[in-house]
């Protein structure tokens, strides 16, 4: 049971369900609250000794999740998803988790007031306990020294008058006199207003602050309410519910208590439900497992109780005993103890964004496995194009002018700033994510490889492929896609393969894409968190690459690896990347590692090394894996040996990078493969990004007519984005009056929604995450958009 303090509502103790790992699940743990911060330990004995971790609620979130979960996070690095016994204890723990918090963010305002403002108030005599009588003071100084400086020049104007009479004999003394004293009693009054002014500005700050906390505390308590409104309502329909299920279980001689008064739901049904049925027990239910516990005493209807003892051992037992979802490939378990979104997680962990596991959640939509294409997937194909280009216009030699930039940026949003094209490659980012898939013949020779280990070395060859394409001279960036951007590129035809994209959110940026060969399905979602150190950029991504080879129903896992563009501000532009690769075989539990070696000035090896392994179920290595990200990828079977003296067969070559055309440098660094990625294609969509007239005006060399054009679209984007805002402002007015139909019909305006893709939930890497729907292939081949509501985008 947790325990509110007597005196201060913000201080708790008790037992919580903390989220550690997908092995362990939840944990329990014993939370403190107090004096603003949030600690737990294993055991209460652990107070004296050991705390496991500690969360400052002065910077930090509390964002309840339902019923029973929340969670609490203060930065990345520190993110606590916590789970409590009922949707009341739940709700004890996140007010005064509010409390504590609203304490501290006062406590650290006032501490505030004191320090950097300690000068001004002591020059303005200021006082935190009678604001009033303080600024009274110091008017009436301000009034004492105006008399003062009134009198002084009364008789300064005296004595100039004498002057003028006397011609100026014998006053020249008394005049000076008058003069400094008019200067010192003038200082004094300035004196005395500054003084004022101070004092009047920290008395505004003081009661601003304030008032602002107030009002947070006042929104906070009509949440609470109206939240606890919500419960009472709920807990009086169960408890009419259970009352008359029993009635009519106890036949007909109990029908006229039916009609009588309903007993109070909180101390009628439910304690006689406790009184009867006082029991604990666990129920494991599909993707979660979920705590319970009804014990009602006679004498106490608002008691709460500890969570039950339970080891690590019965959580993990109860784990593995939930029903798989039908959607779980055969031979997934859901105890599976890592994916690659973890470890994207732990590369990001200082970033902004993500930074943690995930616990699990409950979702109606599951991410569905796709089935293989049809027989006829690749039967009579022809070319999208009879021919493809090799070539776009050579760039043309624009000298940018800094100045006229910074010029233009004056006095305007930093997010409306329209930055030229100069910046820019006349590719978009959905083209450039395409040019991943050059490389896919590697999973053509996947699908056909001896066992699933060989088969996870040509995917950590594939995963490794697309970085190729930053060694070069490719340093500027493509064009953001609009909302609602799509781009289809379909190479049956010449290499086995098709994909679609599509933008789905704005803000974050984000896409999805979805693509299918004949023996295999891929498809990511893809977003970034970045960093600006000064001197470089780094690039955190965030998302998770799904692979599926039909043939063995493995299903792959993994996520990019960090890439970092230095020489942001002198020098010339160079990219490098780094960390970790885990691939993982969620159908077999083999794994793989990528290790990407970060530039160094101090090693003599080549630069751009790639190492990593395959490994089993047992965590044997079976394929040493090396390279450069740049070059190539090599693999060897491991025939003997033990940890790092392990012997192998000699290397296989899995990919190799194709070397650049000559004369490519003029062309944005363009291969011939990314040359054909912005050519026009009949049937496409109406929203595809060839369609866009600035990419397409500076592929033509005309740079400043694309500026303009580029201007526009985003001008135009912006103008959707305020009509959703003022539709989702509408619906909150409606919601506040009571117009709940009115109010889901604004808010279905104001939510965009993806035509292509859906959100769903991910079991593998417990995420939400935007999947394929299906019906874009079979649209264009009737080439009927209109029914599909396509976004006006250009």
């Amino acid at each position: 049971m947790a325990d509110f303090g007597k005196e201060n509502p913000e201080q708790l103790k008790g037992w919580l369900l903390k989220w550690t790992n997908y092995i362990k699940g939840y944990q329990r743990r014993w939370f403190v609250l107090s004096n603003g911060l949030l600690s737990y330990y294993r055991t209460q004995e652990e107070m004296a000794h050991t705390c496991r971790g500690t969360v400052n609620l002065a910077g930090a979130f509390i964002d309840p999740i339902d019923l029973t979960q929340f969670i609490v996070t203060n930065g990345p690095s520190q993110v606590y998803h916590l789970r409590a016994l009922n949707e009341v204890e739940k709700q004890r723990w996140v007010t005064a988790l509010e409390l504590a918090k609203a304490k501290a963010i006062k406590n650290l305002e006032s501490e505030s007031d004191s320090g950097p403002d300690s000068e001004d108030e002591k020059r303005g005599g200021g006082s935190n306990e009678n604001p009033l009588m303080a600024l009274q003071d110091k008017l009436a100084e301000l009034g004492t020294a105006h008399d003062i400086v009134v009198k002084s020049g009364r008789g300064l104007a005296k004595s100039i008058g004498e002057l003028e009479e006397s011609g100026g004999r014998g006053v020249g003394g008394k005049l000076s006199e008058q003069l400094a004293l008019f200067k010192l009693t003038a200082l004094g009054m300035l004196k005395a207003a500054d003084e004022f002014v101070v004092q009047g500005r920290n008395t505004e700050r003081r009661w601003s602050r304030a008032l602002q906390h107030e009002h947070s505390i006042r929104v906070q308590l009509q949440e609470n309410t109206e939240a606890l409104a919500k419960q009472m309502t709920r807990m009086e329909d169960e408890a009419r519910q259970q009352f008359q299920g029993a009635t009519a279980q106890n036949g007909p001689h109990t029908t006229n208590s039916t009609s009588k008064p309903l007993p109070n739901s909180k101390t009628g049904s439910l304690k006689r439900e406790g009184k009867q049925n006082a029991k604990k027990h666990v129920t494991v239910s599909g993707e979660r497992q979920v705590l319970e516990m009804i014990d009602s005493p006679d004498d106490d209807d608002d008691q709460f109780f500890d969570a039950p003892e339970i080891s690590d051992e019965d959580w993990v037992k109860a784990a593995s005993s939930a029903t798989p979802t039908p959607s779980t490939p055969r031979g997934h378990k859901r105890n599976i103890s890592t994916t690659s979104v973890n470890e994207a997680h732990d590369l990001v962990a200082n970033s902004p964004g993500e930074g943690v596991d995930k616990p699990p959640v409950s979702s109606d939509r599951r991410m569905s496995i796709p089935e293989a294409p049809t027989s006829n997937f690749l039967l009579d194909v022809q070319p999208t194009l009879p021919q493809r280009r090799t070539a776009v216009p050579p760039k043309p030699s624009y000298r940018l002018n800094y100045w006229s930039i910074m010029k233009n940026c004056i006095g305007k949003d930093l997010s409306k700033i329209p930055m030229p094209v100069n910046f820019n490659e006349p590719l978009s980012m959905l083209q450039r994510m395409g040019e991943e898939m050059k490389y896919a013949d590697i999973l053509h020779r996947a699908a056909n490889a001896q066992d699933t280990l060989e088969e996870m070395a040509y995917v950590g060859a594939f995963a490794n492929s697309p970085y190729a394409a930053t060694a070069g001279l490719r340093a500027n960036k493509p064009f953001n896609p609009m909302l609602g951007e799509t781009y289809e590129c379909d190479r049956r035809a010449e290499m086995g393969w098709r994909c679609i994209f599509e933008q789905v959110s704005h803000h974050p940026p984000m896409f999805s894409e979805y693509c299918e060969g004949k023996d295999w399905t891929f498809w990511q979602e893809y977003t970034v968190s970045s960093k600006f150190r000064g001197k470089y950029l780094t690039v955190y991504p965030i998302g998770a690459c799904h692979l599926v080879f039909h043939k063995t129903k493995s299903h792959y896992t993994w996520c990019k690896a960090v890439t970092t563009v230095h020489n942001i501000i002198v020098g010339k532009l160079w990219i490098d990347q780094s960390g970790e690769i885990k691939i993982t075989n969620h159908t077999t539990r083999e794994e793989g590692l990528l290790k990407f070696h970060a530039y160094s000035y101090f090693s003599r090896e080549q630069q751009r090394k790639i190492s990593g392994h395959v490994q089993d179920v047992d965590g044997n290595v079976r394929y040493v894996l090396k390279g450069y990200w740049d070059q190539q990828f090599d693999m060897a079977k491991v025939i003997g040996g033990e940890g790092k003296n392990l012997e192998t067969e000699p290397c296989q070559t899995l990919w190799r990078v194709q070397e650049p055309e000559p004369g490519n440098e003029v062309m944005y660094g363009f291969a011939h493969f990314t040359s054909s990625l912005n050519e026009l294609e009949p049937g496409i969509a109406p929203t595809d990004c060839r369609f866009r007239p600035d990419q397409r005006i500076m592929e033509e060399g005309d740079f400043p007519r694309a500026d303009k054009e580029k201007l526009r679209l985003e001008e135009k984007q912006r103008a959707k984005r305020r009509k959703r805002e003022a539709l989702a402002a509408q619906a909150a007015k409606a919601s506040a009056r009571g117009d709940v139909e009115e109010a889901e019909r604004l808010k279905e305006e104001a939510t965009y929604k993806p035509v292509w893709f859906s959100k769903e939930y991910d079991p593998l890497t417990n995420t939400m995450m935007h999947v394929y729907k299906g019906g874009y292939w079979e649209a264009k081949q009737t080439g009927d958009w209109d029914k599909f509501n396509l976004p006006d985008l250009y």
